[in-house]
């Protein structure tokens, strides 16, 4: 019989279990092909049925990968099975399942061993240890478009690589439904139907990256009039912007300004820079929402 700590691994892993649709995989990486070409791809949280797999045998010669890997988490691991993994030459073959030697966690060391045999890492990966994930990645050193939810950036292990300009996000973001499992706990609020299956919408999902081709984007260019009454942070002489809109077009000084900023900015953008994320900004002691603290260049 399976332990309790089992039981539970295996319950939590399907709450965190949602599978990205094709055509929004579609949406963000096809315009980024020329980033895939000549590189071996690696899918570190899919099996063979999963929208990302999908996406790269379907579109194989469009992308020009050499390679794909495809590697699946076993919650029941490592006492009642191992995770698998799959490999790809061609968008023909049909590779038998291989056992891991661990449980196939995106953490685990399998797939570290599989990210050094890969140069791209695209995937939808458990959102609640993504703020572990994005440092891994980064570690790695290889390329990479993950989703997960945005309010994850102004973790104090995913800040600091938005702050280094090593990490932005990608150009699709947004709401978007994922296809739930059948044992998941159902949220009337959030569930809807989608061709007769049962998906969880969320809003601000984001594509975490650094692929080359999504950093060219239309400049930051604010236009609002300077505000009549100015808000500063507390303990800073910085302004504070409940809306990205609400910029001024003639200030010249530190403005803090909700996440959803970044959706709309790389570190190429010309005439702004990311200069602080902090965790818990307040004005006149009122708390507020994570901000992103940005200035001209």
């Amino acid at each position: 019989m399976a332990s309790n700590s089992n039981l539970t691994a295996a319950r939590n892993a399907r709450n965190d279990e949602f599978y990205t649709r094709l055509e929004d995989v579609e949406a963000e990486l096809l315009p980024c092909a020329g980033d895939f070409r000549g590189r071996r791809v690696l899918c570190p949280c899919d099996g063979p049925e999963s929208a990302f797999v999908r996406f790269c045998l379907g579109h194989w010669d469009r992308l020009g990968i050499t390679h794909l890997t495809a590697s699946q988490y076993n919650p029941m691991g490592p006492l009642f099975g191992f995770g698998r993994r799959w490999e790809w030459d061609g968008p023909d073959d049909r590779p038998e399942p291989v056992e891991l030697d661990d449980e196939g966690s995106v953490l685990g060391v399998e797939a570290r061993r599989l990210m050094d045999r890969a140069d791209i890492v695209v995937t939808n990966p458990p959102f609640s240890i993504l703020s572990a994930i994005i440092p891994r990645l980064e570690e790695w050193g290889g390329l990479f478009s993950v989703m997960g939810p945005l309010p994850q950036a102004k973790a104090v292990s995913i800040a600091p690589y938005f702050l280094s300009g090593r990490l932005w996000l990608g150009r699709r973001n947004g709401s978007m439904a994922f296809a739930t499992p059948d044992a998941t706990t159902p949220k009337e609020s959030c569930d809807v139907m989608i061709d007769g299956v049962r998906h969880r919408r969320f809003g601000n999902i984001v594509w975490y990256t650094n692929l080359p081709s999504t950093l060219p984007r239309e400049p930051f260019r604010p236009d609002a009039p300077a505000p009549e009454a100015p808000e500063f942070l507390d303990g800073a002489h910085i302004l504070e912007c409940g809306q990205v809109a609400d910029v001024p077009a003639d200030w010249d000084g530190p403005v803090a300004v909700p996440l959803t900023f970044l959706t709309r900015w790389t570190p190429a953008d010309p005439g702004w820079r990311l200069v602080d994320m902090p965790g818990q900004p307040t004005v006149g002691g009122r708390a507020l929402f994570a901000r992103a603290v940005i200035e001209r260049r």
